[in-house]
């Protein structure tokens, strides 16, 4: 009788048991773990995976009602052209577009006659049909701009990329410019590889950049630009957001990180005898103001003025002050 009993303390057959450690297997920590990452992976590529957005649609959200176009070595090439008087061209920085100098086209188009152009890369205007995007080529076309445009002679500012086409263009043209004004410009910092241009480099993962696109990356991006993350707005993330949307903007990003050598001479800066504003954030934090004092030393001609609180952009975080001291130095009065 005794034998026919089970004891009620082990209730479990050996069956039972490794039924138990069979589902235990299935659900171990590690296990657990791997297939979070996986989905919270797919998760984070599904939510970032945008598609392009229609040229046709972006024009009608950021042109201006002064916009114009120009059929350029195959582009179309988006531009304003606003006010009357001396000509004063804007050149962009990289990751940017002629909407930043929206506040000094505001202010400077009641005295001169203000032009600033999407570069090729970005903007409206977008890739270059031959994907190239030395500095040479970014000469080459703004030379063939200015004479489409025919300005015989002109003013020119430039801030970061567009700073470094300015002084080249300077230095190459010293007879079409009448003054310069350079904004944290690109020329003697010293060359690194940040880890996204690392990964544009890299084959394979470089087209991933191609259609995931983290709209978070775009706000740390621009807070990197500006001292005061505060006028780091949900508008301005948008529209830098969707402008890197606009059809060839993310492969051009990455063709422009293939160029190995994207900088011309820094001997030539010594060669500038235009009269030259030099202005710079005392925040940047991409380029040091330290090199501001560089061109300061290099260019005969040169004013400095450094603006405290103010980031990799004083034309956009500090437009109305820039504006002004850009007046009184076209007026002699700097």
């Amino acid at each position: 009788m005794e034998d026919g009993i089970q004891n009620p303390e082990n209730p479990a057959t050996p069956g039972r048991v490794q039924t138990i450690k069979k589902w235990l297997g299935i659900f171990s920590l590690s296990r657990i773990i791997r297939w979070g990452v996986l989905l919270v992976t797919g998760y984070w590529l599904y939510v970032n995976w945008h598609d392009d957005i229609p040229v046709h649609q972006l024009i009608q959200r950021y042109s201006f009602p002064d916009s114009r176009f120009m059929e350029l070595n195959g582009m179309q090439v988006h531009y304003r052209d606003t006010g009357r008087g001396e000509p004063l061209v804007l050149l962009h920085d990289a990751n940017s577009s002629l909407h930043t100098w929206a506040g000094w086209t505001d202010s400077l188009a009641r005295h001169y006659r203000v032009i600033s152009v999407d570069l090729p890369g970005f903007g409206l205007t977008g890739p270059h049909p031959q994907g190239s995007y030395s500095a040479f080529m970014y000469a080459s076309f703004f030379d063939q701009f200015i004479r489409q445009l025919n300005l015989p002679d002109f003013h020119l500012a430039g801030n970061g990329l567009g700073a470094q086409i300015a002084w080249f263009y300077a230095a190459e043209h010293p007879g079409n410019l009448r003054k310069l004004i350079l904004l944290d410009a690109r020329g003697f910092e010293e060359k690194n590889t940040p880890w996204i241009q690392w990964l544009a480099r890299t084959p394979v993962l470089n087209r991933i950049l191609w259609k995931i696109t983290p709209r978070d990356f775009i706000s740390l991006m621009l807070e990197g630009m500006y001292a005061d993350d505060q006028k780091v707005t949900n508008a301005l993330v948008q529209r830098h957001f969707e402008m890197l949307l606009r059809p060839g903007n993310r492969k051009a990003f990455t063709d422009r990180a293939q160029v190995s050598e994207n900088r011309p001479p820094a001997d030539l800066i010594e060669s500038i005898r235009t009269p030259t504003l030099i202005l710079w954030g005392a925040e940047d934090t991409r380029i040091s103001p330290e090199y501001a004092y560089e061109f300061h030393r290099k260019i005969r001609r040169a004013d400095l003025k450094i603006y405290q609180n103010t980031g990799h952009w004083p034309q956009e975080e500090n437009a109305a002050q820039s504006a002004k001291d850009v007046r009184a130095f076209l007026e002699g009065r700097f």
